[in-house]
């Protein structure tokens, strides 16, 4: 996946190197977050901020979520704003 970035959450917790996106997938229309890089996924950012254990390969083929849907779904708080600067 060709990561845009517009909507991260933080960096990985598990690889160090990858951004926490929003993304959806295609598929299902579910929405998740994914790390970029590792491909690590939670289904919720509450999971993530908590430090629950992600999983891989859950998930198929994935877009990431546009601002409009991240707002729409009440994610929007979890994006770090210090990031997009």
């Amino acid at each position: 996946m060709s990561s845009v970035k517009e909507q991260p959450i933080g960096k990985c917790c598990v690889c160090s190197q990858g951004w926490i996106i929003v993304v959806k997938e295609i598929s299902s229309q579910k929405y998740f977050v994914y790390c970029d890089e590792c491909e690590i996924e939670w289904d919720h950012p509450e999971d993530f901020i908590s430090n629950q254990k992600g999983t891989r390969f859950k998930y198929g083929f994935i877009t990431e979520a546009s601002k409009q849907e991240v707002f729409d779904i009440g994610w929007s708080k979890y994006i770090d704003q210090t990031m997009l600067q």
